[in-house]
Formats: structure tokens, C-alpha cells, sequence
């Protein structure tokens, strides 16, 4: 979206641009200072309690986190604003609909987390991990979800819905 932007301004392609980047960094500070939570981190699904860094669990730390995370995003591209002016006068509207491209697409990441993205077992370590390979060389088996829904797969769909909230919430106000 930044490259068919830069060629051609369009107020619909900025807005797809920073739900997906508000989307994608809410999702990375929620994940890394999440796992900090004093308190145990709860299934998206089931509300079960789960240990920390956990695929599909949220907890309120990591939900500040993330809000936080997109606030940067769009302060970010409220400054941007300045040097377009079709989007200008809708700055309001603007971060809204970076925080909504944020909360969609959080908490869709969380949702496939939960349910679909293939999640694996390292007999070695005893732990779950969200690659095939784990990190200590060894191959992990698999304990649920689609083998090719890994992690990259599931940011990417992450940022597509933020992407996706964003801009229609754009083309509807």
C-alpha cells in the first residue's frame, strides 16, 4: 500500500496503510510486553487460563499494550496528515479507525491463534512452540491447528483485517 501511495496519493490507500501498520505493531507490543502480565493470560476462545506467550491468548497487560502500540501508529500518522491534505480535515476519524484497525486486527490474530494456526510440541524442551523446527534444532510434533497456517501467515491476515476495517470504515464516513 506505501508503494502505490507514494505514485499515487490516495486518501484510501493511507488509511488501509496505517490500520494494517496499527494492526501489526498492536499485535507485537501486545505479544512482547503481554508476557510480562503479573496475571496469567486467558484463551481468546474459552477464557482457560494459559501460560504466558501462549497462541490465541490475551491478557489486560498485552491489551494495553497494543493500544499503546497503535496510539504510536496513528500520533505517527496524524503527523503524516500535515503533508496531505485530502485527509487533513478527518484527523478525528483518522484514529478511530486506526484504533478499530487495531482492535480487528488483534484480535483476529488472537482468534486464528486460538483455533487454526498449526501450534507444535518440542519433546525436548516441553514446550509449545509455533514452528515445525524448534529453536533447539530439533523437530517438534504437531499438536493442532493447519501445518501451513504458521505464525508469518497469521501476521499477515492480522494486518489484511486491520487493513480492511480501516479502509471500509473510511469509505463508509
Amino acid at each position: 500500500m506505501a508503494i502505490p501511495y507514494s505514485l499515487r496519493p490516495n486518501p484510501l490507500l493511507f488509511i488501509a496503510f496505517v490500520g494494517a501498520m496499527a494492526a501489526v505493531n498492536a499485535d507485537t507490543w501486545s505479544t512482547d510486553i503481554g508476557i510480562l502480565s503479573p496475571s496469567p493470560p486467558r484463551l481468546i476462545t474459552s477464557g482457560r487460563r494459559v501460560a504466558p506467550g501462549t497462541s490465541g491468548a490475551i491478557s489486560l497487560l498485552g491489551t494495553i499494550a497494543a493500544l499503546l502500540g497503535a496510539l504510536l501508529i496513528g500520533l505517527l500518522a496524524l503527523a503524516q496528515m500535515g503533508t496531505t491534505p485530502q485527509i487533513g480535515e478527518r484527523c478525528l476519524r483518522l484514529a478511530s479507525l486506526a484504533a478499530l484497525g487495531r482492535l480487528a486486527g488483534s484480535l483476529f490474530d488472537s482468534l486464528l491463534g486460538a483455533t487454526v494456526q498449526g501450534i507444535y510440541y518440542c519433546e525436548a524442551w516441553g514446550k509449545e512452540t509455533e514452528s515445525p523446527l524448534h529453536r533447539c534444532g530439533r523437530k517438534a510434533r504437531q499438536l493442532r491447528g493447519w501445518r501451513w497456517l504458521d505464525n508469518d501467515v497469521v501476521n499477515f491476515l492480522c494486518s489484511v483485517a486491520g487493513s480492511l476495517v480501516a479502509a471500509v470504515g473510511w469509505a463508509l464516513s
